[in-house]
C-alpha cells in the first residue's frame, strides 16, 4: 500500500510514519509532504492509494489546486483536524473522507482503518488470476458499445453491512454450494456476482439467509433487471440503488429499475430551528427533539445524504453549546462520546443509526444536565441571561419564573445574578427590553404604547417612567431626535 501523509507539522508525520512502519501488518511505503507544492507533486508521481491530510489546511476558500486534485482522487481520503468543528465536518463531507480523526490521532484507529483498506482493495495480479474473463473489469470501468453478459447470466452486486468482514465474504461466497452458479469479481467494497441461474431471486435470497445464520449480519444485494446493455451501465445503475441503503438499512435486495428520488434541502438550521431545538433541551422535551429529527425520515421522502449530514452536523452545534453551558464537556467520557458522534454523522452508512445515536447522545446530556442543576454546577447567570433574551417580550417575565425554570430558589439567583452582572436581575431585564425599544422607535412607525407591549410592559405609562430613568429622555422626544 503506498500512503501519502500530508501536514504543516513534520514531528507529527514522522511519529505516524514511524508507528505504521513497525506496526502496520504487510508492507506499505510512506511518503510525506508539509507543503501544498510538496503534497500536489507526490499526488502526480507517488499515486498513492490512500492519503491522510490535515483538513485545516484548506482556508474557507477551497478552489486551491490540492482541494481539486483531491476531489479527483480514486484512492481513499482520511483526514484530520484539530478540533471536530462544523465547517471541518462539511470539508470531509465535500471531499468524501473515509474517516475524519480528531487531533492527537488513536494510532490504533488508524492502524484498523488502514488494515481494513488493505484486506477490502484487491490486488491486481490476483483480481486478473481468480477471474475466469481477464476483460471483464475492462469492461466494467470502461465504455463499451456491446453487452458481454451472456444471455443467462443476471448482473448482481453485494455488500456486507460490516466492512471489516469483506474478505471473509468474498471467501464465503466461494466455499457456498450456489458458487458453481456464479462468477465473482471483488471490488474495493463490493462483490460483483454474474449469477447464471432460472430464477435468480430465490438463489439470491437463500444466500442472503445462509450469511445471515452463519455470521450473524446481514447483506444487500443489488440486481440488474433492465434492458440489454454494457456492462458498465449495468454496474453505474446497480450501484445507484444500492445506496438506498443509506435509507433503507441492510437486508433488502435493491432493484436497478427502482431508483429512489432524492430531494435537495438547505441544510442549515434556521434561527427558528435553532431556537426550538435549545428550548427542547432545555425543557428536557426528548419527545421534541425526537419529533425535530425524525421529520428528516418521513415515508416516502428522501432527502440528498450530505445535505444529511450537514444538517445533522447543524444539530450537532446546538447541542454542543448545551454541553458547554453546563460543563458537560469536562466529563472525559461525554466529551469521548461526543466526538463519536460526530464520526457517526459524516460517516457511518445508515442514516437511521445516526439519529438513534443522536437521540441517545441527547438523552444522556438532559439527565446530566438534570443532575447539574440540582447540584448548582450550571452557570445559572448565563442560563437566565439567555432565557431573558429569548423571552423579554413576555410581561411575565420575572425573578421567580426565570428561577423556577432553572430550579432554584429566587433569592440565590438574586445573588449570584448580581454578583456577576453588576446589577439586579429586574435592572439587566429593564436594560434589555429598553435597549429594543429604542431600535424599534427609530426604525418602526409603531405607536409608544404598542412598542411597550411588544417588549414586556402592560403599562405604557411605566414603560415611559422606565425609559426616561434609562435612557434620560421619553420615548417620544427620542424619536423625534
Amino acid at each position: 500500500m503506498k500512503l501519502l501523509l500530508i501536514d504543516r507539522d513534520s514531528t507529527d508525520l514522522s511519529g505516524i510514519r514511524w508507528f505504521l512502519h513497525t506496526y502496520f501488518p504487510g508492507d506499505v511505503t510512506i511518503e510525506i509532504s508539509t507543503t501544498i507544492n510538496e503534497a500536489l507533486q507526490s499526488i502526480q508521481q507517488f499515486e498513492p492509494e490512500v492519503i491522510l491530510l490535515n483538513i485545516d489546511l484548506f482556508s474557507n476558500n477551497r478552489l486551491t489546486a490540492l482541494y481539486r486534485v483531491l476531489q479527483k482522487h480514486s484512492g481513499t481520503i482520511l483526514a484530520m483536524t484539530t478540533e471536530p468543528l462544523f465547517k471541518n465536518a462539511i470539508k470531509a463531507i465535500d471531499l468524501q473522507v473515509a474517516h475524519l480523526f480528531v487531533k492527537p490521532i488513536d494510532l490504533e484507529i488508524l492502524k484498523q482503518k488502514l488494515t481494513a483498506i488493505s484486506l477490502r482493495t484487491p490486488k491486481a495480479e490476483a483480481a486478473y488470476q481468480e477471474a475466469t474473463d481477464e476483460s471483464f473489469y475492462y469492461q466494467l470501468f470502461l465504455d463499451n458499445k456491446t453487452c458481454n453478459l451472456e444471455t443467462n447470466s443476471h448482473f448482481t452486486m453485494i455488500e456486507p453491512e460490516h466492512s471489516e468482514m469483506f474478505n471473509k465474504l468474498y471467501n464465503w461466497l466461494q466455499q457456498t454450494p450456489i458458487y458453481s452458479s456464479m462468477r465473482i469479481y471483488p471490488l474495493s467494497e463490493r462483490i460483483v456476482c454474474l449469477f447464471q441461474t432460472n430464477d435468480l431471486e430465490k438463489d439470491v435470497r437463500t444466500l442472503m439467509k445462509e450469511w445471515r445464520l452463519t455470521n450473524n449480519s446481514s447483506l444487500n444485494i443489488g440486481i440488474y433487471d433492465g434492458e440489454p446493455t454494457t456492462m458498465k451501465n449495468m454496474y453505474t445503475l446497480t450501484k445507484r440503488a444500492l445506496h438506498q441503503s443509506f435509507y433503507e438499512g441492510f437486508g433488502h435486495i435493491f432493484y436497478a429499475s427502482k431508483q429512489l428520488e432524492t430531494q435537495t434541502f438547505d441544510p442549515l438550521l434556521t434561527p427558528e430551528e435553532q431556537q426550538l431545538l435549545i428550548s427542547s433541551l432545555e425543557d428536557g422535551n426528548i419527545e421534541a427533539v425526537k419529533a425535530f429529527l425524525y421529520r428528516l425520515s418521513n415515508e416516502g421522502i428522501y432527502y440528498k445524504q450530505d445535505d444529511l449530514r450537514i444538517h445533522l452536523t447543524s444539530v450537532l452545534a446546538q447541542i454542543r453549546r448545551f454541553m458547554l453551558k453546563y460543563k458537560l464537556h469536562e466529563k472525559a467520557a461525554i466529551e469521548q462520546n461526543y466526538r463519536q458522534l460526530f464520526h457517526l454523522i459524516i460517516e457511518h452508512p445508515i442514516f437511521y443509526t445516526i439519529l438513534n445515536g443522536i437521540i441517545s447522545f441527547t438523552q444522556r446530556l438532559i439527565e446530566l444536565a438534570h443532575e447539574a442543576r440540582m447540584e448548582k454546577r450550571a452557570d445559572y447567570v448565563e442560563l437566565a441571561i439567555e432565557i431573558i433574551d429569548q423571552q423579554f417580550q413576555d410581561s411575565r417575565l420575572s425573578l421567580p419564573y426565570v428561577a423556577h425554570k432553572l430550579g432554584i430558589s429566587p433569592n440565590y439567583l438574586s445573588t449570584i445574578f448580581s454578583k456577576k452582572q453588576g446589577l439586579p436581575f429586574k435592572r439587566y431585564l429593564q436594560q434589555v427590553r429598553i435597549q429594543n425599544a429604542t431600535k424599534m422607535l427609530v426604525e418602526t412607525d409603531f405607536a409608544i404604547s404598542e412598542i411597550a407591549d411588544l417588549n414586556g410592559f402592560e403599562d405604557s405609562n411605566y414603560f415611559i417612567k422606565i425609559f426616561k430613568q434609562h435612557i434620560g429622555i421619553t420615548p417620544h422626544r427620542y424619536r423625534k431626535t
